[in-house]
C-alpha cells in the first residue's frame, strides 16, 4: 500500500532517492529539509506511456520501493533504466515527481508543488528525458549534426565579430554539410533524426518551461544519446534559416514554428530578457501542454515575478478549473497598472483551437488556458513600458468586480460590426491571406484618420506597432513582405521578419471588420455581424461584445480600431458610462 512507503511530510520538507546497486531499479526515500537536502539530480520528462517504443503498451511497470513493489507508468520506468545509474555513479540523490510526491494525497501535493521552482533551479543537475529512439542510427546522426550545427555557428560570430544577422545570410543551400540535399545522406538522416527528437511530446510540456530553463547546461536524453540546450537553439536557427528556401525539404520545416523552437526562444528571452510576469508567462506558454488543467496555472507561478506574495495564487488541487482561471482574472484586476489587460487573454475555440474534451466551460470573460491556438493579445506597451492604446482616454482606472460568474465593468457601446473577412490561420510564412483583405477604392479617404483606406488598411493590418522600434506609427510595405529571399541583404531579410513578425502578432487568427460607422479594424476569429464594439473603462484596447439580453452580454475578446485607439470616443459629454454585466 501506497500509505506504507511514504512517511509525512514537514511543510519544509522534501522526499529524495537514493538508487540502490543491483540490476533491478530499486531505490530508498529518504527525507529532507528543502535547503538542506545533500546533492541532488532533479528529473524532467513526460507523464505516461513511452512516446516511441517497439513494445506492447503496458499502463504500469514495477520498480522496487522501500523493499516494496511500486508501480511506475512506461516513460518514467524507461528513465529510471537509462539514467539511475548514471545518478547513481554520480553519489548524488534523486528527485522525480511521480515517486517523490505522493500522488494520492492532495494536501500533499498543494504544498509540495510550491518547492517546485526552488527544487529544479538548486538541483546539482537537471536531466531532460525525451523517451527511447524509434532509429538509433537517425538520433546518432541527429546529434553529430546538432553539433555541426554548433561549430558553424560559432566560427560565423567568430568571423563576423558576433554579429549573427550576418552569420544567418551565410546559411543557405550552398552548405551541402547541412543542407538535407540528397535523401541517402548522413546530413538527411541526421534531419530526420532531428525530427524525430524535437517532435516529441517532451517540448509541448507546461513544465518543462520551469524545469528545463532554470539550470544551466541540462542534458537532454534520448536513449543512450544525449544533447544540450545550446544545441538546441542553434539548431532551430539554422532551421528558420533553411525554411526560407522554397526547396528545403517540407517535413522539416516543423521547426518553424513549433514546440521546440518555442523553448529556445524561452530559454533565450525567457530566462534572460522575456518579461516574465505571471500575464506574460501565460501569454507565451498558452500552446503548452499539460494533462492536469490546473497546472497551466500553477506550473508557472515560481517563475512569475510579480507574485510578491506567496497567498495571492496559492495552488489547491481540490479548486474547480474555473474557480483557479478566475483566480487569474481576480489577480490582474486587483493591479491597477494592468487595466483590463487580462481580458486579452480570453479566446474562444475556433476550428482546431482547442484543449482536450474535458475542457470545461467557463464565463465569457475567463481566459480558457486549454485553448491552445488562437490569437496574441495585442502588444499592449511600447518603449519605458507606456500604454501602447488608450482607447478608453480619460477613464483609464477600471471599476470592474467579479460577482459570482459575472464580471461587471463600465462603458459605452459605439459602433456594430457590419462585415467580416476570413480568419488568418493557416500559413503563417506567407501574408498573401492578409493582403487579399485589401479594401476596393484604395485611393478613397479614411475618415477617422484622414488617411487614404489603403494606408489606413496598411497600418490596421499591423495595429500601428512598429515591433523594432516598440513605437506606434507604422504600416506594411507589401514589397518587402513578398520579396524573395534570394534577392534581400541582411538588413532587408531582418526587416522582412520584422514586418512579418509584426503582422502574425496582430492580424493572425483575427479578422478585418468594417463598422456600420465606417471604420476598419482586426477582431477576433469569432466575432460576427451583429456584434457591437464597445469602450470599457481601463481597457485600452476596443472590445467586441454579443448582445444577450438587457444589460448583458458574451464577451467576444479586444479589438483594433483604426483610428479611435487614443480616446476619439470619450468625450466630456461621455459621462461615467453604464455599467456592463458580462457572462
Amino acid at each position: 500500500m501506497v500509505s506504507d512507503i511514504y512517511q509525512p511530510l514537514r511543510t519544509d520538507e522534501v522526499r529524495f532517492l537514493r538508487i540502490l546497486p543491483g540490476g533491478k531499479i530499486a531505490a530508498e526515500l529518504e527525507i529532507y529539509p528543502l535547503r538542506e537536502a545533500k546533492p541532488y539530480i532533479a528529473l524532467s520528462y513526460t507523464w505516461g506511456n513511452a512516446p516511441c517504443n517497439s513494445r506492447l503498451a503496458k499502463a504500469m511497470y514495477d520498480i522496487v520501493l522501500n523493499d516494496r513493489c511500486f508501480k511506475v507508468q512506461e516513460n518514467l520506468y524507461d528513465a529510471l533504466t537509462y539514467l539511475a545509474h548514471r545518478v547513481r555513479r554520480k553519489e548524488c540523490l534523486f528527485w522525480v515527481d511521480a515517486i517523490c510526491i505522493n500522488q494520492s494525497d492532495v494536501e500533499e501535493r498543494n504544498a509540495q508543488i510550491q518547492h517546485m521552482e526552488y527544487i529544479y533551479k538548486h538541483a546539482f543537475k537537471v536531466y531532460g528525458w525525451l523517451g527511447t529512439p524509434h532509429d538509433e542510427e537517425e538520433v546518432r546522426l541527429a546529434v553529430s549534426l546538432m553539433a555541426k550545427f554548433h561549430t558553424f555557428i560559432r566560427d560565423g560570430l567568430a568571423k563576423y565579430n558576433n554579429d549573427m544577422n550576418k552569420v544567418s545570410t551565410t546559411i543557405s543551400p550552398d552548405n551541402k554539410g547541412i543542407f538535407p540535399e540528397n535523401a541517402d545522406s548522413d546530413c538527411y538522416r541526421g534531419w530526420l533524426g532531428i525530427q524525430e527528437l524535437f517532435q516529441r511530446s517532451y517540448w509541448r510540456r507546461t513544465w518543462v518551461y520551469q524545469e528545463a530553463t532554470n539550470t544551466e547546461g541540462i542534458p537532454f536524453f534520448c536513449g543512450g544519446h544525449h544533447f544540450n540546450m545550446a544545441l538546441v537553439c542553434v539548431t532551430v536557427c539554422i532551421a528558420s534559416q533553411l525554411s526560407k528556401y522554397a526547396h528545403f525539404p517540407v517535413r522539416f520545416r516543423f521547426l518553424t514554428p513549433g514546440a521546440t523552437s518555442h523553448m529556445a526562444a524561452f530559454r533565450d528571452n525567457g530566462v534572460i530578457r522575456w518579461g516574465d510576469s505571471l500575464l506574460e508567462l501565460l501569454e507565451y506558454l498558452r500552446t503548452t501542454e499539460c494533462s492536469e488543467p490546473r497546472d497551466k496555472v500553477y506550473a508557472i507561478l515560481g517563475m512569475a515575478v510579480d507574485l510578491s506574495s506567496p497567498d495571492i495564487i496559492v495552488p489547491n488541487y481540490s479548486k474547480s478549473v474555473a474557480d483557479v482561471y478566475t483566480d487569474v482574472v481576480r489577480y490582474s484586476l486587483s493591479r491597477a497598472e494592468h487595466g483590463l489587460q487580462i481580458l486579452g487573454h480570453v479566446t474562444h475555440p475556433f476550428n482546431d483551437w482547442t484543449g482536450d474534451d474535458n475542457t470545461p466551460s467557463l464565463p465569457s470573460w475567463v481566459p480558457n488556458y486549454r485553448i491552445h491556438g488562437g490569437p496574441n493579445p495585442f502588444r499592449t506597451q511600447v518603449a519605458n513600458s507606456a500604454w501602447a492604446y488608450n482607447a478608453c482616454g480619460a477613464h483609464k482606472a477600471h471599476s470592474a468586480t467579479i460577482k459570482v460568474a459575472h464580471l461587471i465593468v463600465k462603458g459605452l457601446p459605439v459602433d456594430e460590426i457590419i462585415s467580416v473577412s476570413d480568419v488568418w490561420e493557416h500559413d503563417p510564412h506567407s501574408a498573401a491571406e492578409v493582403q487579399a483583405w485589401s479594401p476596393e477604392n484604395p485611393d478613397d479617404i479614411y475618415q477617422p484618420t484622414g488617411q487614404n483606406r489603403d494606408e489606413a488598411f496598411r497600418t490596421t493590418v499591423c495595429a500601428d506597432i512598429n515591433w523594432s522600434t516598440k513605437s506606434r506609427g507604422h504600416f506594411v510595405d507589401w514589397s518587402v513582405t513578398n520579396a524573395d529571399n534570394h534577392t534581400l541583404t541582411p538588413d532587408e531579410s531582418l526587416r522582412k521578419d520584422q514586418v512579418n513578425d509584426a503582422l502574425k502578432s496582430a492580424s493572425g487568427c483575427r479578422r478585418l471588420c468594417w463598422t456600420k460607422t465606417g471604420r476598419m479594424g482586426l477582431v477576433p476569429a469569432v466575432a460576427q455581424v451583429g456584434d457591437l464594439l464597445f469602450v470599457l473603462w481601463g481597457g485600452q484596447m476596443m472590445h467586441v461584445l454579443r448582445r444577450k439580453d438587457a444589460g448583458r452580454f458574451f464577451y467576444v475578446g479586444e479589438s483594433y480600431v483604426h483610428g479611435v485607439m487614443d480616446g476619439e470616443l470619450v468625450t466630456d459629454e461621455t459621462g461615467d458610462g453604464a455599467s456592463i454585466v458580462l457572462e
